[in-house]
């Protein structure tokens, strides 16, 4: 094995391979190492978010992932039921990504979620985006990666960090050095443990198992046509059955009930009664989980940062776990490349806790309300299943309470609207902040926020310009001439490259006509003039100043 790297990943999921794509997008030599053999067959997250989608749009390999899930005329709709073959309560209809794409006025009206990114829904699990990262990964001659070698010990210095490492096949032991680690390795994360660094928050939201089924007749014996999730509240199956392929192959996520055995649970059984007919079905595995609201104390220890389920265990009641996962590894990806390129500052790596930490929160918090909501709509009379006034009364009552479960299913504010309010990195314009809603996204290039998402002409974004350093858009030929803030990023070595958009629409939708895209999609400042200053510009975005607000005005 190759003794030292600048950087070194412990786990090889879509978190760890996203710090390695974005290392490896901007050349810089990486380890990741991962302790399986980098199969997994038991599907888990199973949504990739708009956001997400835009960030493997940047690596060119969203195409990728979209046909690695659901078929692309899937319709996305969510069906509550009694039992999948019992009534049918309550159902959320959403677009395929083939209806989204090819979107009109009247669809747009219907779901105006649609207009604020090139994606909507991307229904495929993770078992299949896995092998798509890979095969990226393969393709980028700074990244290399480990199989079955696990992290077994840590230790740091003023220099770097020291891994112990063992070959879980041969166990042969080893070490290798890193100026900087990132541990992507889970909710039991050997290297956070290792730190001493606490988890803050609730440990159990309950107990749960997901049961990865074949069943080729389920679709046509349940009656309720294709949908992504279908959920059965009848009091003794309470769960949701996940469509994996759009044929065959689902996971039932199940709710252990107070008064069963988790230890002795009959998964067979729990299958039967939830669909409630005569179905054939082979189970493949079964996976007991425990759903967590939980984030790390800390993000950083010296020369190591957490990311992903090693920083934040979230409940999948709305599918924001693996993606804010995503969005810490574009984060600290492109950070760590700007110390290790020369042109970021060390301080620019303190703001990925600032950044990230508070994402976390914000998304396990909503995650648990999504529970919470839908755990008490689940408590229902047996009466529920009876084909008699009262059974209907019963069902009409559910399925309005339910209703206000559309957030749990339509995030689009979770998924788009974060934004770093007091990142060091991102200066401030005095605008004030849209509300922060989970079903609603106000699209704004306020600085910290998202770049927004526009249509410039026919299958090309705005976001297909920006690079993989800063970009400065510049709205109209007569906006000022940029060349100030062009020999100051020159003169600090940050990559820099300039597009000038002619677009009204944009124009009006990014309010000025500067505006600084960082390398992650987020905007860094913006104005209608050129500061008097923009060496304080350059000096903030890399993190070599604290904020100037005075200064760069």
């Amino acid at each position: 094995m190759e003794r030292e790297f600048p950087v070194v990943i412990v786990g090889g999921g879509p978190v760890g391979m996203t710090v390695a794509a974005e290392l490896g997008l901007r050349q810089v030599p990486c380890l990741l190492l991962e302790q399986n053999d980098g199969t997994n067959n038991h599907p888990r997250a199973n949504v990739v978010s708009p956001r997400s989608m835009e960030h493997f749009r940047r690596w060119g390999i969203a195409e990728d992932v979209i046909a690695a899930g659901l078929p692309i005329d899937y319709p996305t709709d969510i069906v509550f039921t009694t039992r999948l073959a019992g009534h049918e309560i309550l159902r959320f209809s959403f677009p395929s990504i083939d209806q989204a794409r090819n979107a009109d006025d009247t669809l747009l009206a219907q779901y105006p979620e649609i207009a604020h990114s090139p994606y909507f829904k991307t229904a495929v699990g993770q078992n299949f985006i896995e092998p798509v990262l890979r095969r990226h990964l393969e393709g980028l001659p700074s990244v290399a990666t480990r199989f079955n070698t696990r992290c077994e010990a840590a230790s740091q210095d003023q220099d770097g960090v020291t891994l112990s490492v063992v070959d879980t096949r041969s166990g042969h032991q080893d070490s290798v050095r890193a100026r900087y680690v990132v541990a992507c390795d889970g909710a039991r994360s050997t290297l956070r443990q290792a730190l001493n660094i606490p988890m803050i928050g609730k440990s159990s939201l309950g107990q749960n198992v997901g049961v990865y089924i074949r069943a080729p007749d389920l679709l046509k014996r349940a009656g309720k046509g294709s949908c992504i999730l279908y959920w059965t509240l009848a009091p003794d199956c309470t769960g949701v059955f996940i469509a994996i392929d759009g044929r065959q192959y689902y996971t039932m996520q199940r709710h252990i009930l107070e008064d069963e055995d988790p230890t002795d649970f009959d998964a067979a059984a729990a299958v039967r009664r939830a669909i409630g007919a005569d179905v054939d079905f082979e189970i493949i595995s079964i996976q007991p989980w425990v759903p967590r609201q939980l984030v790390a104390d800390r993000y950083r220890e010296g020369r190591v940062f957490l990311a992903g389920d090693s920083a934040h265990l979230v409940s999948p009641t709305g599918g924001f776990g693996m993606n804010t996962g995503i969005g810490d590894g574009v984060d600290i990806g492109w950070k760590l490349a700007a110390v290790i390129e020369g042109w970021g500052s060390e301080a620019i790596l303190d703001s990925y806790d600032i950044e990230r930490r508070p994402v976390a929160w914000r998304n396990a918090l909503e995650a648990t309300d999504n529970r919470s909501a839908l755990h008490s709509s689940a408590v229902v009379s047996p009466a529920i299943e009876e084909d008699t006034p009262q059974g209907a009364e019963l069902r009409a009552a559910l399925a309005e309470k339910l209703k206000k479960q559309r957030k749990h299913f339509a995030a689009i504010g979770i998924h788009l609207g974060y934004r770093y309010e007091d990142s060091p990195l991102c200066i401030p314009d005095g605008t004030p902040a849209p509300p922060d809603d989970p079903q609603h996204y106000v699209p704004v290039a306020r600085p910290g926020s998202r770049a927004p998402h526009v249509w410039l002409r026919s299958g090309q974004s705005i976001l297909d310009h920006f690079g993989h350093g800063f970009t400065l858009l510049r709205f109209g030929t007569d906006a000022p001439d940029p060349a100030p803030l062009i020999q100051a990023a020159q003169l600090a070595g940050l990559p820099l490259r300039v597009e000038t958009i002619e677009h009204a629409a944009a124009a009006a939708l990014y309010g000025t006509r500067l505006v600084l895209v960082r390398p992650d999609g987020h905007i860094a400042w913006r104005s209608d003039m050129l500061p008097r200053n923009p060496a304080d510009i350059i000096g903030t975005v890399r993190g070599a100043l604290a904020h100037a607000a005075s200064r760069v005005a």
